[in-house]
C-alpha cells in the first residue's frame, strides 16, 4: 500500500492566527482599519476608472466611446477623490453602509414571514431586525459613526473569519492524523 501525501494545515493556522490578530487591531483601532478600507476602495476606484476610460478611448464608434469615458472619469475622480480626503470617504461609506443595513434589514423581515410556516422564519426575523437596529444605529450617529462603524465591522468580519480558519485547520489535522494512522494500522481509510 502507498502512503498517500497527507495535507499539511500550517497555512491554515498561521492564515487563521494572521486573521484574528489583524480582526483584533482593526477593532482596536477602528479609525486607522476604516481609512485603510477607504484607501483600498479608492484605489480599486481609480484603477477601474482609468481601465473604463482606456476602453472608450479604444472603441470604434462615439457611441460606443461615450458611456465607458463619462463613467470612467466619475469613477477616477471618485477614486482620486478617496484617496485624497479619506475622513470624508470614510463618512460616505458609513452612510452607504447604513443605508444598505436598513434596508436589508427591513428585506429580511418582510422575507420572514414568507417563510412563516417553515423551521427557522424567527431567526431570519430576528436577523433583520438586528440589521436593521444596526443600520439604524449607524445612520443615527452620523457622520461620526464614520470613525468607528467600518473599522468595527470589518475587525469583526476578519475576527470570525479568522476563527473559522483555525476550526478549519483543526478539523482537517484531525483528519489527516486519522488517515495517517489508518494507513499506518494497514487499514484501507472510511
Amino acid at each position: 500500500m502507498t502512503n498517500a501525501k497527507q495535507p499539511s494545515v500550517t497555512w491554515l493556522y498561521v492564515m487563521g492566527f494572521l486573521t484574528v490578530a489583524m480582526g483584533a487591531v482593526a477593532i482596536a483601532s477602528p479609525l486607522i482599519a476604516g481609512t485603510a478600507i477607504v484607501y483600498l476602495v479608492g484605489a480599486v476606484l481609480l484603477i477601474a476608472g482609468i481601465t473604463q476610460i482606456a476602453g472608450g478611448i479604444q472603441a470604434d464608434t462615439m457611441s460606443h466611446k461615450l458611456m465607458p469615458l463619462i463613467l470612467g472619469v466619475v469613477t477616477t475622480l471618485g477614486g482620486i477623490a478617496a484617496l485624497a480626503h479619506p475622513l470624508v470617504g470614510l463618512e460616505v461609506l458609513t452612510l452607504f453602509l447604513a443605508a444598505y443595513f436598513v434596508a436589508e434589514g427591513i428585506w429580511k423581515v418582510i422575507a420572514s414571514f414568507n417563510f412563516r410556516p417553515a423551521q427557522g422564519w424567527l431567526a431570519l426575523l430576528f436577523s433583520g431586525i438586528i440589521t436593521w437596529l444596526l443600520g439604524a444605529m449607524i445612520w443615527l450617529q452620523w457622520p461620526d459613526s464614520g470613525l468607528w462603524a467600518i473599522g468595527i465591522l470589518v475587525g469583526v468580519n476578519l475576527l470570525m473569519t479568522g476563527m473559522a480558519l483555525l476550526a478549519l485547520a483543526a478539523t482537517v489535522g484531525k483528519i489527516a492524523d486519522q488517515m495517517d494512522s489508518q494507513m499506518h494500522d494497514g487499514q484501507a481509510p472510511a
